[in-house]
């Protein structure tokens, strides 16, 4: 494995969430389901918070798309991406929704006003993903691996 890779890869996580995205980084996130009728589905999403790969956190309304997918299927793909610098870093894990007013209240950020009317909102759960495999691809170098 070439660590040097992996820990950037890890800090880009780290950076590229609500509670820490910093400024001039243009990195989106997509998370990838399985939808109803067994195909898979992506779409577009914001990290709350990361711990590297160890754990990245989302919050959704517990009643849309995405939770009830989890439920029928905990297997997800989440990718991170930036078309300018041509990068990547896609993770393969499973989701756990977690309704916990502590756990929410860590994810919790601004942005999240518009839909909910804070942490203790009832519609609120955050979709904890835990990675499994991963492929990055950053400055035109690929490394693949499983966490352990």
């Amino acid at each position: 494995m070439n660590k040097e890779l992996f820990d950037k890869a890890e800090d880009l996580i780290n950076k590229c969430t609500a509670h820490t995205r910093e400024s001039g980084l243009t990195f989106d996130w997509v998370m990838a389901l399985t939808d109803e009728s067994g195909y898979p589905s992506a779409s577009m999403i914001t990290a709350a918070r990361a711990d590297g790969a160890i754990w990245i956190a989302f919050c959704s309304d517990i009643g849309a798309n995405k939770p009830n997918r989890i439920r029928k299927d905990p297997r997800a793909c989440i990718y991170l991406f930036e078309s300018k610098s041509f990068s990547g870093i896609s993770l393969t894990g499973r989701i756990e929704i977690i309704t916990d007013l502590e756990v929410k209240r860590n994810m919790w950020y601004d942005e999240l006003k518009d839909h909910f009317n804070g942490p203790e909102d009832e519609g609120l759960c955050v979709l904890m993903f835990r990675p499994e495999r991963y492929n990055i691809f950053i400055d035109y170098q690929n490394i693949c691996g499983e966490f352990v």
